[in-house]
């Protein structure tokens, strides 16, 4: 949720969500979401530097006061509960895209950056005026283990890392001018970025910057964070002729690469290894975002790409000012892509998943639980207990009706007195698939939603 700061958590079982974490001193974690392989940490970087603890300061003081925090957030299976590990106080830009590594490389994480410039003002010109961006290239390993030896000050309740005091575990790699996404390849080997005011893709060499640190191959620091050589660490540049605003790339199970291109209208398939381009499809219009069937995994499925366009133009019937925009489903299993699908959208889609369906495991129906303190499964049993002027309803749902009391003379109506405190606990007794039931009070802002054999309070 970039407006507000948080990060929600879903179960996969019932598509619901269990948990939503507002994440401090950050503004908009756009980066995110991104996970470790064993899902260790999850980390939220911030798309828009603030002061730490939203202190007010002048952008006069932007260089001095105002940071670009990254989150490790941890997430307890058991409990269903978020919680922040700890923070890092990056340097005063903004951070867009992230990656986590895999195999040789899953120690590892790297996140995208641009206004480097640290502009305050006109950013679309004054955040663009270096020729170079960077990558943050950061072992999540050791800046763990910097955390267990206290290396790190407290900022409003948070265990904050500032790179400056702490060294190691941080590393910048220059990059071509405002780059977007970056994106490790299903082997770990490379991570390859964007750089959208730049028409060009770096491939990079995990190895090669894995040597480079070791061997200190330093260009400088920027806020204590040492700068990598550009040419220790970059594998190849990739320029396909006549493409223009490279942002975000998949794979397939083939080891191809799939870039969209915002500007030229297009995707772009090429050889990592390569960096031959091999094939290329309009889409209408400007791509954003992209995703491949388990795209992001070590192991791409290969055969489906949607195409996240952030323009439809007139492609579909007018809704007024705000069109919807253009998913459009893309053949990516034989040699030439094939746009085989095009949907309407809200704008701007932005970022996907896809997984196989074999994987999603949903509950169709709530088991009973008898242990269950506030369900009713016999609608004999609904009840309505009165302790002081609290009110406790023990009601079922059921097709097509409310039990709150069987023993009342209307079993369907609650009736208590002007200030009591009610608490409803209801049970939808309809166990079968897609029977849903809802409990409103109007003009109280209370809707609920009781899914098959569920109770709800």
């Amino acid at each position: 949720d970039v407006a507000n700061s948080r990060a929600a958590v879903m179960d996969l079982k019932t598509f619901t969500v269990k948990d939503i974490i507002e994440v401090p001193n950050t503004s908009g974690p756009h980066c995110a979401a991104f996970v470790t392989e064993n899902t260790e940490y999850l980390f939220l970087p911030t798309r828009f530097s603030v002061p730490l603890g939203h202190q007010y300061a002048s952008l006069d003081e932007y260089s001095e006061k105002y940071r670009g925090v990254m989150s490790a957030v941890t997430f307890n299976e058991k409990a269903q509960k978020l919680h922040i590990a700890y923070q890092v106080a990056l340097p005063p830009w903004s951070y867009d895209l992230s990656d986590a590594g895999k195999k040789i490389s899953k120690d590892w994480a790297v996140l995208t950056t641009y206004n480097t410039e640290e502009a305050t003002t006109n950013l679309e010109i004054n955040a663009s005026q270096e020729d170079r961006d960077f990558i943050v290239l950061f072992n999540w390993k050791e800046l763990e283990n910097m955390v267990k030896e206290g290396k790190y000050d407290n900022v409003g309740g948070q265990k904050m890392i500032f790179p400056e005091k702490h060294k190691g575990g941080i590393y910048l790699v220059p990059v071509a001018k405002s780059p977007h996404g970056v994106d490790v390849t299903p082997d770990g080997k490379y991570f390859i970025a964007s750089g959208k005011l730049a028409p060009l893709l770096t491939v990079f060499s995990f190895e090669k910057a894995f040597q480079a640190i070791e061997k200190k191959e330093f260009a400088g620091e920027r806020n204590g964070i040492p700068i990598l050589k550009y040419e220790s660490v970059m594998e190849r540049e990739v320029n396909p002729e006549n493409a223009l605003g490279p942002l975000h790339t998949q794979f397939d199970d083939k080891g191809m690469a799939y870039t969209t291109m915002f500007i030229s209208s297009e995707v772009v398939k090429w050889n990592p290894e390569t960096g031959e381009v091999l094939d290329r499809v309009p889409v209408q219009y400007s791509p954003g975002h992209a995703v491949a069937a388990e795209g992001d995994t070590v192991s791409p499925d290969g055969k489906y790409l949607v195409s996240l366009n952030k323009l439809a133009k007139d492609s579909y019937l007018s809704v007024g000012p705000s069109h919807p925009e253009s998913m459009q489903l893309i053949d990516i299993s034989g040699e030439k892509m094939k746009v085989i699908q095009s949907s309407p959208v809200d704008p701007e889609p932005h970022y996907g998943q896809m997984i196989k369906a074999d994987k999603i495991k949903t509950v169709e129906v709530y088991p009973k639980d008898e242990n269950h303190p506030n369900a009713v499964y016999n609608q004999k049993d609904a009840r309505i207990v009165r302790k002081g002027n609290e009110v406790h309803v023990y009601g079922i749902a059921m097709r097509s009706k409310f039990i709150f009391d069987a023993n009342a003379k209307r079993p369907d109506v609650i009736e208590v007195n002007e200030g009591d405190k009610v608490v409803v606990h209801l049970t939808n007794l309809d166990f079968d698939e897609d029977i849903t039931h809802g409990f409103a009070i109007n003009q109280y802002n209370l809707n609920m939603e009781i899914q098959p054999g569920q109770t709800n309070t």
